[in-house]
């Protein structure tokens, strides 16, 4: 059974690198962190904590916990977690349980800084819309439901998530994403949101009650409002 708090699968490439003896991962993504100005991005994001461990030293061990690929929370805090951050396992339980941080606001922010880092005037740039589904197991898990899986060519219970990036000759950026839950066989909720009117309850709603054709103009428009625009569209059938 798939923990829910189980991170996805690196590709081999980057899972290699940052597990080799002569990568300081931590130095990796400090220099980064610092370069991409994180700090103050999540100062603008709303991302706040009234006391214990700041907000950005949460933030980076969870980073850190998905590019290391540990298998949870609880093994990565018993394993690396004091090297990172003064705090515990359950710090980054109830950071990943906030209802009110808006990742959505911040993962754009960074693919900004990202694109303006590496797309300059390119004009060929293509926005590129595509799903992904990650077969999940468990039972009880919120936001499973049945998909048809192209790869394999039949059903599966798992979260479907659509993604969009910006491609250009530099590179490829995630610019979005959005959770696709569709109406055969939906797992629920296990507790109501503690405020239906927070970000991660509007983003359920989201989920559950749009398509994914909706969705895709939804994340299009947000991209262009930002100032972030491509001459073409990308996407299968």
């Amino acid at each position: 059974m798939h923990h829910d708090t189980t991170p996805c699968a690196l590709p081999a490439l980057p899972s290699d690198f940052l597990r080799s003896n002569n990568c300081l991962v931590d130095n990796l993504f400090a220099d980064l962190w610092k370069e991409v100005g994180i700090k103050t991005l999540l100062t603008r994001c709303g991302f706040r904590k009234r006391s214990g461990v700041p907000v950005n030293e949460v933030l980076y061990s969870l980073t850190l916990w998905v590019w290391l690929k540990v298998n949870s929370v609880s093994l990565f805090a018993r394993q690396s977690l004091s090297t990172f951050c003064a705090g515990s396992k359950d710090v980054l339980f109830e950071a990943l349980k906030r209802e009110d941080w808006n990742w959505r606001a911040l993962h754009q922010r960074i693919a900004i800084v990202a694109i303006h880092k590496i797309r300059g005037t390119d004009p060929s740039a293509a926005f590129v819309l595509d799903d992904t589904i990650k077969v999940r197991h468990g039972k009880k898990m919120p936001g499973v439901s049945s998909h048809f899986d192209h790869t394999t060519g039949r059903h599966v219970m798992g979260q479907q998530i659509l993604t969009l990036g910006l491609s250009c000759a530099q590179g490829f950026i995630p610019v979005d994403s959005e959770l696709f839950i569709s109406a055969v066989k939906a797992q629920g909720l296990k507790a109501p949101f503690l405020d239906g009117r927070s970000v991660t309850a509007k983003r359920y709603s989201v989920a559950k009650d749009q398509t994914k054709p909706q969705m895709a103009k939804a994340m299009i428009s947000r991209a262009q409002r930002l100032g972030i625009d491509a001459r073409y569209l990308v996407a299968d059938a």
